[in-house]
This record gives C-alpha cells, sequence and structure tokens, in this order.
C-alpha cells in the first residue's frame, strides 16, 4: 500500500472508522474483487475477498455496496454472498437492492436513438469486438483480439462513437480493454451520492476502484472517506491509497473487520484481522 494523498492519514481513517455509527464499502467489481478477464463471464470474484466480505455482512455493521460497469441483475447472479449487497449497475444507472427492489433511472429517447445509431455503424464496419449493449449505453470490448485486430477495431470504434459523443448529453469512457458511449448523467458517483444521501455525519466510507470510471465515485468523497485505487501499476488517479494487488485488498478487508469489531467494543480482533489494521495504521 501507498500513501497518494499526505492530507489523509490511514491511522487517522481507522480511528474514525472504529466508532462510526455508519460504514459503508464501496467497492469496483472487474479489476476490484474479480481478476481482469478478457472473457467476462469467466471473471470470478477472488475466494478470499468473498469470504472477507461475508464475514462483514455477518457482523451486521457495514453497508457492502458493489458499482459496476455490468447489469445489476447478471452480476448478482455471480456474488455468492448471503444476502447479495446492494448493486448499481451499468456504472450508475441502474441500482438493485438486497431486497430484490430494481431502479433504473431515466433515458431520453434523443439518446437511445444516438446509441442505436452508433450501434448499427459499428456493426456495419464490421469490427471484430465485442458490443454490449446496456441501459443508456453501448460498451465495445477489445479483450482477446490480436493487437492487430484491437488497433483496427479501436480506430474504427472511437471514429463511429465520437461522432455521438459530446452530443445529447452522451459521453465517450475509455475503460481496461474496452470503450463506452453512455449517458454522462449517471456515472458511478451517482452510486456514492445516492448511498450516502442519508448518512449520519459521523458516518465513514471507502471506495475501493480499479479502473478510470472509478475516477468520479473518487472525486465525491467526503473529507472524511477514503479513496483506494487497486491496480499492478500506478497511474494519474484522485484516489488517496493505492493497492497494488488483491492481497492487499484481503488485508484491508482483515483491517476492517478489525476496525469494526473494536468499535462495537468487542476488544482487539484477534490474529490476522489485528496484525492487518496494525500494519495499515502504520
Amino acid at each position: 500500500m501507498r500513501v497518494l494523498n499526505r492530507q489523509k492519514s490511514p491511522a487517522d481513517f481507522w480511528r474514525r472508522l472504529s466508532s462510526s455509527s455508519e460504514r459503508f464499502l464501496f467497492l469496483d467489481y472487474d479489476g476490484t474483487i474479480a481478476p481482469f478477464d478478457p472473457d467476462p463471464s469467466r471473471a470470478m470474484a477472488d475466494p478470499g475477498i468473498l469470504a472477507r466480505l461475508q464475514r462483514l455482512i455477518d457482523q451486521n455493521n457495514t453497508r457492502v455496496v458493489i458499482v459496476t460497469g455490468r447489469r445489476a441483475r447478471s452480476l448478482r447472479r455471480m456474488i455468492p454472498l448471503t444476502p447479495v449487497p446492494e448493486i448499481w449497475g451499468t456504472q450508475g444507472i441502474e441500482r438493485l437492492r438486497p431486497d430484490g427492489d430494481y431502479e433504473q433511472f431515466p433515458i431520453r429517447g434523443e439518446q437511445l436513438r444516438r446509441i442505436a445509431r452508433a450501434k448499427a455503424s459499428l456493426r456495419a464496419a464490421q469490427v471484430h469486438g465485442w458490443l454490449e449493449q446496456k441501459p443508456g449505453s453501448l460498451a465495445v470490448h477489445w479483450g482477446g483480439l490480436p493487437i492487430t485486430e484491437m488497433r483496427r477495431d479501436s480506430e474504427t470504434t472511437l471514429a463511429a462513437l465520437s461522432s455521438e459523443a459530446g452530443r445529447e448529453g452522451l459521453r465517450l469512457v475509455r475503460f481496461d480493454g474496452g470503450v463506452e458511449l453512455r449517458v454522462a448523467r449517471y456515472t458511478k458517483a451517482t452510486a456514492v451520492l445516492g448511498s450516502l444521501e442519508d448518512a449520519a455525519s459521523d458516518s465513514t466510507a471507502a471506495y475501493l476502484g480499479d479502473d478510470e470510471p472509478d475516477e468520479d465515485a473518487f472525486k465525491v468523497l467526503r473529507p472524511q472517506d477514503m479513496a483506494i485505487l487497486v491496480r499492478t501499476e500506478l497511474r494519474k488517479t484522485a484516489a488517496d491509497l493505492w493497492m497494488n494487488s488483491l492481497q492487499e485488498v484481503n488485508d484491508f478487508l482483515d483491517a476492517w473487520f478489525a476496525a469494526c469489531a473494536e468499535g462495537a467494543g468487542n476488544g482487539p480482533a484477534v490474529t490476522p484481522q489485528r496484525r492487518a489494521m496494525d500494519r495499515f495504521r502504520s
């Protein structure tokens, strides 16, 4: 772990988390709790992370929220947690609560027509990337393509999507392995702001993410919260901390569990969880 924002002290964060009346843990899926895979259907969450998230859910004093570019309902089937946590899908356009209540935010007809036109243009150009249609969004995935096909596809795709970006409230967003034309009004920041809308003033949150769309969420966190980039290589980011492996995510979740246990009056958490918290406090 590396501290990127010297104005944010990990030790102060853990102390605040321990005494908070409400705790929010936001996590991206692909690349953050699941290793990146060119085939999204094979990108399964890290078993250790799942076990730790289940422990936090059972502890019952942290609100776990998954924020993803995937469809909310399709991701829910890939998360074997009980109960399944709240999921904000399609970068904040969908909200699926633990009780199954589903909400999709409104999208204008002209936006949908422009997205459909971009999709037709890409199909006519016979791009090799996988076209994924989602509410208010068209994503093109290049994962697994030979480099020559990827370069050809990227040029054709960017030309087609750029002609629609910036019009009628649409934006072009790059992500690892592809690019997306989407409604600009809703982002991963929508998920954070929506979840924290009625949060207590002494609540504490952390957001763990790896990709460019997560930057929108990082930027709307409050001064008492922590934005964490999870990525093997450091890049320009608004995050406060950088973790370069899923093992560090596991350690962070151990530390979170320990801080919550202390806040509940259970005394110092035992062995690996307490050691993890001590490491993150240093």
